[in-house]
């Protein structure tokens, strides 16, 4: 029987560590920084884990998400969350909201990775249209050395051996290349070809960036974490 989503990342061992990580950094930069808590948008919120590591429990709170795996009807029968809103989006024009909502935070952890680079635009778009504060993301670090131990820790110890699973994703060339951060040689496939460089300067179009740093060591270089978080403000950004 197929483990669900829940049980595959947070049940136990490193792989608990790694994921939960995340949601840890996210508490981490909302004490630093102090957002305003109004009115919380979620970019990928799954069953809505990241708002029990918010400091303070939103206001208001719009959670979007692709409900791969039944996400959403989670969140939406979770006792906590009954003033919130849950919604599945696949696309930009699926991620409504009010008319003149102002977004106090944008929350988005290991979700752009998904987003295929002709969709990303516009979620950016229509993020920071909606945004007056800030804009917290992490995604994984899929190239150099981090991504040679995954990928040989994945194939040879979760999926069995290096003719199986996601062993096969890859050539033997784009495995290279991935490792030596040629990333533009890699087909893109959701986390297979993700460049997190790239994204970082598509976020500069649009938002002022604060934040780059490491999540599960953020005092080592970036290229040394599994997983790279980001600080983002609003251009247009003022007080509430």
């Amino acid at each position: 029987m197929k483990k669900s989503y829940n049980e595959r990342l947070f049940n136990s061992g490193i792989r608990r560590w790694i994921h939960l990580a995340r949601f840890e950094w996210l508490n981490k930069k909302c004490q630093v920084y102090s957002p305003s808590y109004e009115m919380v948008i979620e970019l990928g919120c799954y069953d809505g884990r990241a708002i029990q590591y918010l400091p303070v429990m939103p206001k208001s709170y719009i959670g979007f998400d692709a409900n791969w795996e039944g996400g959403v009807e989670m969140a939406c029968k979770n006792d906590m969350y009954k003033r919130y809103i849950f919604r599945k989006c696949c696309s930009a024009d699926e991620m409504l909201v009010d008319e003149g909502c102002d977004a106090s935070l944008v929350i988005s952890l290991e979700t752009l990775e998904h987003v295929p680079g002709n969709l990303l635009i516009g979620y950016l778009q229509r993020i920071s249209k909606v945004l007056n504060g800030y804009f917290i993301v992490t995604v994984p670090n899929e190239m150099g050395l981090v991504f040679l131990l995954k990928y040989l820790a994945k194939v040879m110890i979760l999926d069995g051996g290096l003719l199986r699973g996601k062993a096969r994703e890859y050539a033997l060339a784009e495995i290279y290349y991935a490792t030596i951060c040629k990333m533009d040689m890699v087909e893109r496939n959701e986390h297979k070809g993700f460049d997190w460089r790239k994204l970082q300067c598509d976020f500069k179009k649009y938002f002022d960036i604060l934040e780059v740093e490491g999540v599960q060591f953020p005092l080592l270089p970036l290229w040394m974490n599994t997983q790279i978080g980001f600080v983002m403000r609003s251009k247009h950004y003022s007080e509430l």
